[in-house]
């Protein structure tokens, strides 16, 4: 689970809790609310998410990180946080074609090195957000056409030649997830570059808003490197700019995406809210998409416990592709999620994993595992191979299959040369428990070797 955003404000500024205990109580005080005890367990309490500081310690909290006092009642508790966690772009940027760039460009500088605090859009600023795109989506506006060095449709073409290229490798590459993450994030830094500083006319505008799937294209590969808090930003703005761009289809898809983000981080229902809102904004998705949002639905049900709503989900998956008779051309449509069997397969046992049923699990988790099959010969695996084999691993630990789990780590590293920090983390995290067996504990060792 990641940190609370309060936790990394405390540690930017390098004090223990009993020391933030004290500067929030002598800041309270300051500021004419009165003595509060500074106890370091409240500290400990508000960033283990236990209990919520009273209005007067967050407004002491917020003169403390520089965050206006009106936004800690505009936002609300822990949302305004962010705003001293340099996430305004992400959460005050206005929804016009201005704010989408405002955040494009945001996207743009993340650095993967900075370990950011914890998903920012939660509860009611994730509903408030998804019910503002589809306002916006009712009437989106043109982009104005801006001065400045004249940006061509042939440079918009070649850039978006580029990243289909870069989309193509999302069902199978060897290349490595990393060297993809690099490239396309270079993509993606170009065309925010073109889109604050170049010249450009309202349609030349529009396809230049269509940035949106570098940055849907830099979160599914930070996701794939086990960096979900980082996606979700991208994620975030890729919906903004398709939004701005009136896309229907492509908000639709980076909703559904964005719900993974919040299964993955233990958040099912803002996962549900976002499949509600994916359907709302499209009321008639392709097979694909419907599909899609289906199983999403059934995952965020299985995390709740309810096995029959997540049955009847999946069904509903099943359902929705057996009567569709069009053929699935990703060359065509890009953003339609390709679901075929393999993909409801993994599906089903995810959400069997959710439900605590391990043993049900696996089996449908047969093309993750590696029977034997030299990598060598193997169809070239997907950039998200080894962010999906956690769940293998994760059953098959809770099944005891210990020696089983150390080799789907290693096909894991395996698939993507030197796995990438954010996995390592996430693995190891799986592992520690049974570090004192033999198989596992060399395994730690491997990890710790291959971690840059």
């Amino acid at each position: 689970m990641a940190h609370h955003p309060l936790a990394s404000l405390r540690a930017s500024l390098r004090l223990s809790h009993p020391a933030y205990a004290q500067l929030v109580a002598k800041v309270h005080a300051q500021l004419g609310y009165g003595q509060m005890a500074a106890r370091r367990e409240k500290v400990s309490r508000w960033e283990s998410g236990r209990t919520v500081p009273e209005l007067t310690a967050q407004l002491a909290m917020a003169h403390i990180h520089q965050v206006p006092g009106e936004e800690v009642e505009r936002l609300s508790w822990p949302h305004w946080l962010y705003l001293a966690a340099d996430h305004d772009a992400l959460l005050q940027q206005p929804w016009t074609p201005q704010g989408a760039v405002d955040s494009l460009r945001s996207t743009a500088r993340l650095d993967h090195a900075r370990r950011l605090p914890s998903l920012a859009l939660t509860g009611s600023t994730l509903a408030s957000a998804a019910r503002t795109s589809l306002s916006v989506l009712a009437a989106p506006q043109t982009p104005h056409a801006r001065e400045g060095h004249h940006v061509s449709s042939d440079t918009v073409a070649w850039i978006e030649a580029r990243t289909r290229a870069l989309e193509l490798h999302e069902s199978g590459t060897s290349t490595a997830p990393e060297a993809l993450h690099f490239a396309a994030r270079a993509e993606h830094q170009l065309i925010t570059t073109l889109l604050t500083t170049g010249g450009y006319d309202g349609h030349t505008g529009t396809r230049l808003l269509l940035a949106e799937r570098t940055a849907a294209l830099c979160a599914w590969l930070s996701s794939s490197l086990g960096e979900e808090i980082t996606a979700e930003r991208y994620t975030f703005a890729a919906i903004r700019a398709a939004t701005a761009a009136g896309a229907r289809g492509h908000v639709t898809t980076y909703m559904a995406q964005l719900s993974i983000r919040h299964l993955i981080a233990g958040d099912p229902q803002d996962a549900l809210s976002l499949v509600h809102a994916a359907r709302a904004i499209t009321q008639r998705p392709t097979a694909h998409q419907a599909a899609s949002l289906h199983t999403k639905e059934a995952l965020a049900l299985a995390r709740l416990g309810d096995t029959a709503g997540s049955a009847r989900a999946l069904g509903r998956a099943v359902d929705v592709l057996t009567a569709d008779t069009a053929d699935h051309d990703p060359a065509i449509d890009p953003f339609d999620i390709k679901v075929d069997d393999e993909y409801l397969a993994t599906a089903r046992g995810n959400a069997w994993l959710f439900l605590g049923q391990p043993k049900k699990a696996l089996p449908f988790f047969a093309t993750l595992l590696d029977n034997g099959t030299s990598l060598r010969t193997a169809a070239p695996a997907s950039p998200y191979t080894a962010r999906r084999l956690l769940y293998v691993v994760d059953a098959q630990l809770a099944l005891g299959e210990l020696d089983a789990a150390a080799h789907s780590v290693q096909r894991a590293v395996a698939v993507t040369g030197i796995l990438p920090p954010g996995l390592t983390h996430s693995y190891r995290q799986r592992l520690l428990g049974h570090r004192n067996e033999p198989a596992i504990r060399d395994l730690l060792d491997l990890l710790a070797d291959t971690t840059p």
